[in-house]
């Protein structure tokens, strides 16, 4: 089989999934593309202002929450982009058929879900459309509809969002989460050996403050560690260009001795940096946080934006993350409790294997397989 996973380039939220899923299938033996929506078609100016507004969001977190709600209860947006890549994309769509003749397409976000269900339905083309819902925790109202043939959600909470939303329940699909394969491929190491193989002190209390790929987000938890009053080890992560890295490091520079911060930047093996913490702390995206998850770290998340909020009430319903959203007091009061007493964390430890989601990309890949089989059977396409 031949299986396009398309992306939108707007962050790293929508694109691991989609690579993860690609890579799976790939290794069952079939033939697939990952491709970013607006190059399939051929809309690059919208992708780049997507892109430019998405990461203007990210840097005003309330004003974010705010836009993004908005826009979730209006579906007017998505309603015109439909249109528009009816009116535009339907000469484009029957030749990307012709000439790539894909099975099927597995999405990531609203818009190549809604985009290519729409275009496929006007074109009279019989091709499934997939669409892996990346937030998860709670579904956009944007992203229903009901010519998206199958819909995939990894939590019952999201699943029952969908349905509440309107989303058919013949194609609703509970499935498991794509774990990425540098995450599947991690060796689970204890504390001790993750922190001699970064370099670190084996320990010393260590906190990871996690700024994600975009190497956005507020300062002012690292700029109070030092009130915490027991010596640990900080490690930054995420994107950041030369002054953003400078700019962290005078940050740094006026701590107190006993608080040691590495600056990293963006790794390749971020894992390896969680594994070496006690406790992860910063923006939390989804992939983020449900890989702290599986590699049974617990997430202080200091900002939120509209689509996290349901993951953060999900972390603290299991009691395994703190939802303390621009609240810089709260945020110190648990690191200090925590570092203070650092047995906490092991009783703490018990709670992740309560989370009720299933880590298993092959599984989800295999679902794929399935679900494409018994859309051809359904149409007489075998």
């Amino acid at each position: 089989m031949k299986i396009i996973c398309v992306y939108v380039d707007a962050g790293k939220g929508h694109y691991i999934p989609a690579k993860a899923v690609q890579e799976e299938l790939a290794a069952q033996g079939h033939e697939t593309e990952l491709v970013e929506c607006f190059d399939l078609l051929d809309a690059r100016f919208f992708g780049r202002l997507n892109k430019k507004i998405w990461r203007f969001l990210l840097k005003v977190p309330p004003f974010e929450r705010h836009f993004t709600k908005h826009h979730d209860q209006n579906t007017a947006e998505i309603h015109f982009g439909n249109r528009l890549m009816k009116l535009m994309r339907k000469r484009l769509f029957r030749r990307i058929m012709a000439e790539k003749k894909p099975d099927a397409f597995f999405t990531t976000h609203t818009y190549p879900a809604n985009f290519l269900s729409e275009l496929a339905a006007a074109t009279g083309i019989k091709v499934p459309v997939f669409h892996y819902a990346s937030d998860m925790f709670y579904v956009p109202r944007s992203s229903i509809n009901n010519k998206i043939d199958y819909y995939y959600v990894a939590t019952e909470e999201g699943v029952e969002s969908a349905r509440a939303a309107g989303q058919h329940e013949e194609g609703l699909r509970l499935c498991p989460f794509p774990l990425q394969l540098s995450c599947r491929k991690t060796e689970k190491l204890d504390k001790a050996t993750a922190r001699r193989r970064l370099g670190l002190k084996e320990d010393l209390f260590t906190l990871q403050v996690n700024f994600g790929g975009e190497g956005l987000g507020s300062t002012r938890l690292l700029e109070n560690l030092g009130r915490i009053g027991v010596p640990m080890q900080v490690v930054v992560i995420g994107g950041m260009d030369a002054e953003r890295r400078a700019h962290l490091e005078h940050i740094a520079s006026k701590l107190p001795s006993d608080v040691e911060v590495h600056v990293a930047g963006f790794v390749d093996n971020v894992n390896e940096y969680v594994l070496a913490s006690d406790i992860i702390a910063g923006r939390s995206g989804i992939n983020t946080l449900v890989e702290a998850f599986y590699l049974h770290r617990p997430f202080l998340m200091t900002e939120l934006v509209y689509t996290v909020v349901a993951s953060a009430a999900y972390a603290e319903r299991y009691h395994v993350g703190w939802n303390c959203d621009n609240d810089l007091e709260a945020q110190v009061r648990i690191l200090s409790k925590y570092a203070h007493d650092t047995a906490l964390l092991d009783e703490l430890d018990k709670n992740f294997d309560h989370i009720p989601i299933s880590y298993d990309t092959t599984a989800l890949a295999q679902m794929v397989v399935d679900d494409i089989k018994a859309y051809k059977e359904r149409w007489n396409l075998l």
